[in-house]
């Protein structure tokens, strides 16, 4: 009987919901991406491929190129530089890659500084009127807003399969380390940015990036888009205003040994994976991932890593720290395909110490606050963040489904080491009743390890569970924290956090919890960098190695009716305020 009553409840409550989401007003946003559909997935990883083995090679070097070879340590690397420098015929890289002719080519980059002057005012861009850009402006201007273009197909047959010379190309720096070959976008000499992005392979199957550093640019470092088959091995993407490495619809990824800091976003960003599991009904491992990521150091970022709709991601061996939040995936944002987000498998990674608070940069006179880019300090690390997350977070997933997060080291992270919650369908612009409570549902967490190191050394985390009761079939299942201490929650439930399998049973979440996050849905770095009442901007306190061991943390219990309704939604808009992903 409870269950029918409760059944009957939700029924009436879902067209109010709806209906109040009509009124929930639009995101803001710099650019929207254009119309984006996954790739065919027939792709595979590319694989790295030696001189010896290319169709073609063309090299690019700098008028000190020959200087900087001369510091290399490695004799042997040296002389392979030395050999390069012989066959060098462009001064930058666009140049080389508007000159590729075969598929399979290899452009090799020795060490130096690339600016890409000629990429700054192309003529071609004197019709661009800012407005979003479609795949055909990438065919014939994408100078108009990246430093470097590759685009693979042919705009006017109907598939989005690469198709001409530029398909299987590889683009590798030949110094020590990624930064010996710096690609900078930086600033005019009227102090707005240069490009929107550093590097944009779009359509670019079977593209592979390797040993280079890109720096300053309004969105992003490296842009993937639309490819099927990419590999990012290796690289440096620092200091820009929103997104490090940047993916969205794109398929056999993967992001090896990276580096990503001082981005205003997020370091790693997979939006919009392929979302090839959506038919799979077991939460992990998985036997397909659109993208794997491993390898990579990610830090001081407003987020570590970030992924609306960041689907099929792998995501293994990594380290996420001292930024403001550390991985967080979402369902919140419209326009994605994909949605809701589900599949991802967080594996050994070490999550911690995130709790760099960035957001005084853009409050009351700080740094971001200036009207020009160049003058904000983006060129000496300042981060300007541009969407608001609790600082002091691990993980967050916000309307996820069949989440694997297993064997990881989450701690010293002194706000949530793990955070989940509702986001409704209709805040992505979904109306379908049927729809609103798609998620977070089945999302596995076991074997975890809270609170400790590696060694020991007890570093808790302020709570490691926040969730706001919503959602069917979500499980914790032996997580260990330190000894002589529980894990740290705040479930509803006295009886704790459901165990797996079974897992959670009532759809719809604690609306006193969700009240919590009302606040902070007002965020807007340039009109509202310091919403009243919300605490998400604040620095959390350190938590103390000795605090109680006691497992749970007290708190309120209301049932969710109408008001309850719209203060979730209020709630969950405040999700998308910044999180339209930018389109170049």
């Amino acid at each position: 009987m409870r269950t029918m009553v409760r059944t009957t409840v939700i029924a009436a409550l879902v067209p109010m919901l709806v209906a109040l989401l009509v009124g929930v007003a639009a995101p803001a946003s710099a650019h929207e991406e254009r119309e984006s559909h996954f790739p065919p997935g027939d792709g595979s990883v590319p694989v790295h491929r030696d001189i010896g083995e290319a169709a073609d090679v063309l090299v690019v070097c700098k008028p000190d190129s020959a200087e900087r070879i001369q510091q290399i340590s490695d004799p042997e690397l040296r002389s392979f530089n030395q050999q390069l420098l012989g066959r060098c015929e462009f001064r930058h890289l666009q140049a080389a890659v508007d000159a590729v002719s075969e598929q399979g080519t290899n452009i090799y980059l020795l060490p130096g500084h690339y600016r890409e002057q000629p990429s700054w005012d192309p003529a071609c861009g004197n019709d661009y009127d800012d407005g979003v850009a479609g795949y055909r402006l990438m065919t014939t201007c994408g100078e108009v807003l990246n430093l470097v273009t590759i685009a693979g197909d042919d705009p006017d047959d109907p598939d989005i399969s690469c198709d001409n010379a530029l398909c299987d190309l590889q683009i590798e720096g030949t110094g020590d380390r990624p930064k010996d070959v710096r690609f900078t976008g930086g600033f005019r000499e009227n102090g707005d940015w240069v490009k929107h992005n550093g590097l944009k392979a779009d359509r670019a199957d079977g593209f592979y990036l390797a040993n280079v550093t890109f720096e300053l640019f309004r969105e992003n470092a490296v842009y993937v888009h639309e490819t099927d088959g990419y590999t990012v091995d290796d690289v440096v993407a620092r200091k820009n205003d929103l997104y490090g490495l940047l993916t969205f619809a794109s398929d056999h990824g993967f992001i090896s040994d990276c580096e990503t800091y001082f981005n205003g976003d997020s370091g790693v960003y997979p939006g919009s994976a392929s979302d090839v599991n959506s038919q799979n009904t077991n939460t992990g491992p998985l036997q397909r991932w659109a993208v794997e990521i491993t390898g990579c150091d990610t830090h001081h970022n407003a987020l570590g890593f970030s992924g609306t709709a960041g689907n099929s991601v792998y995501f293994h061996d990594n380290d996420v720290h001292h930024n403001g939040a550390g991985y967080v995936t979402d369902s919140v944002v419209g326009d994605h395909p994909g949605m809701p987000q589900d599949h991802a498998w967080l594996e050994d990674n070490r999550i911690y110490s995130n709790n760099v608070n960035y957001y005084p940069n853009v409050q009351d006179g700080g740094p971001c606050t200036k009207k020009d880019p160049a003058d904000r300090g983006h060129q000496d690390g300042v981060v300007c963040p541009a969407f608001p997350v609790p600082v002091g977070t691990g993980v967050m997933i916000a309307g996820g489904n069949r989440n694997f997060v297993t064997s990881n080291e989450i701690y010293d992270n002194w706000r949530y080491g793990v955070m989940l919650f509702w986001a409704p369908a209709g805040i992505r612009g979904e109306y379908d009743p049927a729809k609103q409570q798609d998620n977070p549902h089945h999302n596995a967490f076991t074997h975890n390890q809270f609170g400790y190191q590696p060694g020991g050394a007890v570093l808790p985390n302020g709570i490691d569970v926040w969730w706001d009761d919503a959602g069917t079939g979500n499980c914790w299942d032996d997580n260990l924290a330190a000894p002589g201490k529980e894990i740290t929650h705040n479930a509803t439930d006295p009886r704790g956090l459901p165990d797996c399998p079974t897992g959670s049973m009532w759809p719809v979440g604690n609306v006193v919890k969700s009240a919590q996050l009302l606040p902070c849905s007002q965020y807007n770095r340039e009109s509202n960098p310091d919403p009243a009442g919300c605490d998400w901007m604040d620095s959390p306190s350190r938590p103390s190695s000795s605090e109680s061991a006691a497992g749970t943390v007290n708190t309120m219990s209301m049932p969710v009716g109408a008001s309850g309704i719209g203060v979730l939604l209020a709630a969950a808009a405040g999700l998308v305020v910044w999180r339209r992903r930018v389109s170049t």
